[in-house]
């Protein structure tokens, strides 16, 4: 029986290592660091985003917008400068022209932005591959096997994508007809009773919980940077009446969002750059188990460094408005769907609980007819019944 269940939980092992390596994939798209195919050819997701036609039909709308507002913005200007006398006439009249102005300018600039910031993440991405081009899941896999491979194998002969279960562990004695398991021959590649399931399966679990969080928030970058470019003529168009006050936050926000996707992938590289030399990490006069729980902490740690890393680069290098997004959807989402549920289990006992209160009015209201008519009607869970004598 234990043998078929370290056979289960090193399926669901490999499992999860192969969905940890698809995330990777996805991460490194959405990240911006590989292109994506788009009708057969390769493009980078957000700079063929913008470059869409629609998409810069859009633009030049609120771009035309965007000249009105600017003319109502400077008559509001001159109205005000008009009470107030703060403020010279022309200064306000060229902040016009600025704005004007400034939009092109900007316009140029975010392309550049986008254009610069996907190159370079691409770059710092390859470099850290330069003296490191392991998986994460077979980094992973290293990590949980410490010291246990045998027959001379190692972590370089083993692909975490093809391989199966029983060339993992082998094969191993059986009674009853040869369907019993008994023990392991350890003609595999690892040794099954040395293995870590525990601080495995825990560990993988949580490199996906943090990829999933860290997914999820550069998918969300890619439109709010999409957003922050079309609405950026808007920004600038309340320049003759604030003084570029408003342009000040769109130009924080949108070079938060920049810098965002460099926090997560200096994060992932990291992860993995120092996973295979923690797992070689052990704590003297503590047992096997403790330091079990030791890899766990550190692997399920550095994990949890993914999703944080976006926060922290936000809050140097911008606004740290996104510090928890990744965290804070989960747990809206969680709290949530607790709400929901109380919510939808205290609707059930309100529902309950009234229809038991108008069963039992209904019946008072019986009983006290059937005693003043006699005893001529009763009462019963079926309804009223004719009559006073027994059944």
């Amino acid at each position: 029986m234990i043998i078929f269940l370290q056979e289960i939980v090193m399926q669901l092992l490999l499992w999860f290592l192969r969905l940890a390596d698809g995330l990777m994939e996805i991460f490194s798209a959405i990240a911006g660091i590989t292109d994506v195919t788009y009708q057969g050819e390769k493009v980078n997701i957000i700079e063929h985003l913008a470059a869409q036609t629609s998409f810069g039909t859009v633009f030049w709308c609120v771009f035309i917008l965007a000249v009105g507002l600017t003319a109502i913005f400077t008559i509001v200007g001159i109205i005000k400068n008009m009470i107030a006398n703060n403020r010279n006439l022309s200064t306000i009249v060229g902040k016009f022209f600025l704005a004007l102005l400034g939009t092109m300018v900007m316009l140029a600039v975010v392309v550049i932005m986008i254009l610069i910031s996907n190159a370079l993440l691409v770059l710092v991405s390859r470099i850290f591959q330069v003296e490191n081009t392991t998986k994460l899941s077979s980094a992973l896999l290293d990590a949980c096997v410490g010291d246990a491979w045998i027959n001379g194998y190692s972590i370089a002969e083993v692909n975490v994508s093809t391989i199966k279960v029983r060339e993992l562990m082998g094969s191993y004695n059986s009674a009853a007809f040869g369907i019993w398991p008994i023990d392991w021959l350890n003609n595999g590649m690892i040794d099954p009773d040395r293995f870590m399931y525990f601080p495995a399966l825990v560990a993988s679990i949580g490199v996906m919980v943090a990829l999933i969080v860290a997914i999820i928030n550069l998918a969300k970058r890619v439109y709010e940077i999409l957003l922050l470019y079309v609405i950026m003529p808007v920004s600038m168009s309340t320049l003759p009446l604030d003084d570029g006050a408003r342009f000040k936050v769109w130009r924080e926000t949108f070079l938060t969002k920049i810098v965002l996707a460099y926090g997560s992938v200096f994060s992932v590289n990291i992860f993995i750059l120092l996973l295979p030399i923690i797992t070689k990490m052990r704590i003297d006069g503590i047992s096997g188990f403790g330091n079990g729980l030791f890899l766990i902490f550190m692997i399920v740690g550095g994990a949890m460094l993914i999703p944080a890393g976006q926060g922290l680069f936000a809050r140097l290098f911008g606004q740290a408005d996104d510090l928890h997004a990744g965290g804070g959807f989960l747990r809206s989402a969680f709290y949530g769907g607790r709400i929901v549920s109380a919510l939808t289990i205290g609707t059930a006992i309100k529902l309950i609980k009234s229809a038991a209160e108008k069963r039992e009015k209904e019946k008072a209201l019986a009983e006290q007819n059937a005693r003043m008519n006699g005893g001529e009607e009763r009462y019963t869970d079926g309804g009223y019944r004719e009559g006073g004598g027994s059944e």
